[in-house]
C-alpha cells in the first residue's frame, strides 16, 4: 500500500475570509507606501484575490421592517431632540447625519471639522451646504469610504441647523467632529489604530460600541416595536427620498453606492415613476367613483354626486357599451 502523501501549508485552501483579509492588509500597505512616495502608484488597487473572476452578485431587496417610515422617522427625531438636546447634543447630530443625509455609521463618527462646508456657494443654485464624505472608521482602521469614492451629500436645513448649533458648543483643538478617547492598550482597535500611523496628539474619533450603546438607549426611548440597527436610519433616509419621488441617480449618488443598479436592487419596490408624486396629490383632490357603477338602478344619482354625467347613447350601438363622460 502506498504511503498518503502529506499536504504541505503551501497546497492548503485558505477560506475565502482569510483570503479577503490578507488581500485587503496587502492593498492597504500598498496604498500607504503610495501616500509615503515610496512607490508611483498602487498595482492592486483595481485587482481581486482571484484574478477578478469573481461574479457579481446581485445585492438583496430590503425587507420592509429593516426600515423606518416617514413618521416613524420624524418620532424618532423628536424623540432625540426632546431628550438628548441638552445632555449629549453629539448623539442627536450623529444620528440625525444617517437620518437626514445617509451617511454611513462609520463615516458619520469619522466626520471632521473642515469636512462640513455648510456656507458653500453653487455656481448657479447660489448657497448650497453641503458635506464633504472622505472617510470611514471601523475597528480603529481609518480609510476611504466604501468602494473608496468621496462624494459630497446636501445639507437640508434641519440638519444645517443641527450642525451650527452643535459647532458653537465645540471647545479644544480636535480635529474630529465627534471626539472620543483614545482606544484602550492592549485591544484590537488599539493595535489597529497605531499600524495605522495615526499620531496620539490627533486623537480619535467616538468609538463604535459607545455610540452603539446609545443608541440602545435611544431606540429604547422611541418605543418603535421593533429592533433595528443604527443602519435603519441610512435606509429610512433612501426609502423616504425615494417614495417622495426623487430620482435613483439622485439617491444612489448621495449613499455613495457602487451604481445606479445596486440602488434599484436594493430600494426598487419604494422608487416612484417621474411624476407620480404630483399625480398622487392631484387624485387626492378628486372625488372619483370607488368602484363602478354600470347596469345599477341608481347610477344616474351616483355618478351626479361626483359632478359625472351619463352620456345619451348612440343609436345602434350595443346596450352593453354605455359610454360615460364627464
Amino acid at each position: 500500500m502506498a504511503p498518503r502523501s502529506k499536504k504541505t501549508k503551501t497546497s492548503r485552501k485558505y477560506a475565502k475570509g482569510t483570503v479577503s483579509q490578507k488581500w485587503g492588509f496587502f492593498r492597504r500597505m500598498l496604498a500607504a507606501a503610495v501616500q509615503c512616495g515610496l512607490i508611483p502608484g498602487n498595482p492592486a488597487a483595481e485587482l481581486s484575490p482571484n484574478g477578478g473572476r469573481r461574479a457579481r452578485r446581485a445585492a438583496s431587496p430590503l425587507g420592509e421592517r429593516k426600515t423606518m417610515t416617514q413618521q416613524e422617522r420624524t418620532h424618532l427625531l423628536a424623540v432625540l431632540t426632546a431628550q438628548w438636546m441638552n445632555e449629549a447634543l453629539w448623539v442627536v447630530v450623529l444620528f440625525a447625519l444617517m437620518a437626514l443625509a445617509g451617511l454611513r455609521f462609520g463615516e458619520a463618527r469619522a466626520l471632521q471639522r473642515p469636512d462640513l462646508e455648510l456656507d458653500h456657494q453653487h455656481p448657479t443654485r447660489g448657497r448650497a451646504p453641503r458635506i464633504h464624505v472622505q472617510r470611514t472608521e471601523r475597528s480603529g482602521n481609518l480609510g476611504r469610504p466604501k468602494h473608496g469614492r468621496k462624494r459630497y451629500v446636501t445639507v437640508v436645513p434641519l440638519l444645517e441647523q443641527l450642525l451650527r448649533a452643535y459647532e458653537a458648543t465645540l471647545t479644544g483643538g480636535s480635529v474630529w467632529l465627534f471626539p472620543g478617547q483614545l482606544p484602550r492598550k492592549g485591544g484590537k482597535v488599539r493595535a489597529n489604530y497605531e499600524r495605522g500611523g495615526h499620531p496620539l496628539e490627533m486623537g480619535w474619533c467616538v468609538s463604535e460600541s459607545w455610540a452603539r450603546s446609545q443608541w440602545h438607549e435611544v431606540l429604547a426611548a422611541a418605543q418603535l416595536g421593533r429592533k433595528l440597527s443604527p443602519k435603519a436610519l441610512r435606509h429610512a433616509f433612501c426609502t423616504i427620498a425615494l417614495s417622495q419621488g426623487q430620482s435613483l441617480k439622485w439617491v444612489s449618488r448621495e449613499m455613495g453606492h457602487r451604481d445606479v443598479l445596486v440602488t434599484q436592487q436594493v430600494y426598487g419596490r419604494w422608487a416612484q415613476p417621474w411624476g407620480l408624486g404630483m399625480l398622487a396629490a392631484w387624485l387626492a383632490t378628486q372625488r372619483l367613483p370607488e368602484r363602478s357603477f354600470y347596469g345599477e338602478p341608481a347610477a344616474d344619482a351616483i355618478l351626479a354626486q361626483h359632478g359625472v354625467s351619463r352620456m345619451p347613447q348612440r343609436s345602434g350601438a350595443s346596450n352593453h357599451r354605455t359610454p360615460f363622460a364627464a
